[in-house]
């Protein structure tokens, strides 16, 4: 019913019909962008780039999200995240603590991105 409703809207007002094309268009971009780095990259190297982003996104050492919340902006599943930064944090590359994860060696980290 809903549907119904917006689409007699979206035809009489060609805004609203923009907005919600752009705004398929911008998810299906994202759900494309998530499905190469699954498909085509491997996980340390995808978690590695994500960290080194949020890091300089943020202008902090500190990823102040859960494990869970970094699988899911991945695309990944939390056990995933987790075992892959025990090993970062095994390596010397990472400290996971309650409050986020601290990169320690950001270069390591680069290195791991590219």
């Amino acid at each position: 019913m809903w549907s119904v409703g917006l689409a007699a809207v979206s035809r009489r007002n060609p805004d609203i019909r923009i907005f919600a094309l752009e705004t398929a268009v911008s998810r299906f971009s994202d759900v494309m962008w998530v499905m190469q780095q699954v498909l085509f990259m491997s996980m340390d190297k995808r978690l590695a780039i994500f960290l080194s982003d949020e890091s300089a996104r943020t202008g902090s050492d500190t990823v102040a999200l859960t494990h869970g919340q970094i699988a899911r902006y991945m695309g990944s599943a939390r056990e995933v995240v987790s075992r892959m930064l025990k090993y970062f944090a095994g390596e010397g590359i990472v400290e996971v603590s309650r409050g986020g994860v601290t990169i320690l060696d950001k270069k390591r980290l680069r290195d791991l991105a590219l």
